[in-house]
């Protein structure tokens, strides 16, 4: 081989190298990736989370926790927080439900219809507590 074709190769080598940097670093923290509503999340009611998340805290994170997950449930609250909409979503026991902070603030929803939203699964602070919201359904 040449010094042209050396120099050649080790350039596209470095291009290469920077691009997959690139997609590994910065891509999954753009809204592309995270983007709710590009695909289907796993569908589950706010009841059954509310109890995987009562059962055994570690497990039910690991399952859930920063995934996209859409929930079923009875509206509880709908309100305006710091700009946004926040939505609890009723569960079979009264002193906890599934909180959403929706992505784009849109008017409250009637408290006792029946709603569907998906985001991102944060954990569970008393409830179980969901970011980037989207209705899906109400």
């Amino acid at each position: 081989m040449n010094k042209k074709k050396i120099l050649k190769f080790l350039v596209i080598a470095a291009l290469l190298g920077i691009l997959g940097f690139v997609c590994v670093m910065y891509l999954p923290k753009t809204d592309w990736y995270r983007n709710v509503t590009a695909k289907k999340g796993k569908a589950i009611t706010a009841s059954d989370i509310v109890k995987d998340f009562q059962a055994n805290e570690d497990s039910a994170f690991a399952k859930y926790s920063d995934k996209q997950i859409e929930v079923t449930g009875q509206v509880k609250e709908s309100k305006i927080e710091n700009g946004k909409t926040a939505v609890m979503l009723q569960s079979a026991d009264s002193t906890t439900g599934v909180y959403f902070v929706l992505k784009d603030s849109i008017e409250p929803i009637k408290i006792g219809s029946e709603a569907t939203i998906k985001g991102m699964c944060t954990g569970f602070l008393g409830d179980v507590q969901f970011n980037e919201g989207v209705i899906i359904k109400k």
